[in-house]
């Protein structure tokens, strides 16, 4: 289930990111009223799209951080072992 979370939020990211960049794009092309309330929207989407998209890249790098701790010294232990004995 990570990993479909994962990648849902590497989607999500991704999404908000182009979605902010296009509306900080089109606020700036007009000159009305309204340019301002679609340059703020394209910084607010554009600002939660990069923070998603850090903490996805944390997450991701948490786990296989804590995946690698996991590995079980036994392996290394018994591997030790047969080399002495060699």
């Amino acid at each position: 289930m990570n990993r479909v979370s994962t990648y849902l939020e590497i989607i999500l990211s991704a999404t908000l990111l182009f979605i902010g960049l296009y509306m900080l794009y089109e606020g700036s092309l007009n000159k009305s009223a309204g340019a301002v309330a679609i340059l703020i929207g394209g910084a607010v989407c554009f600002t939660l799209g990069v923070m998603t998209l850090v903490s996805t890249f944390r997450s991701i790098l948490w786990h296989r951080r804590m995946l690698r701790n996991s590995v079980p010294n036994h392996d290394l232990e018994s591997d030790a072992l047969k080399h002495n004995r060699v």
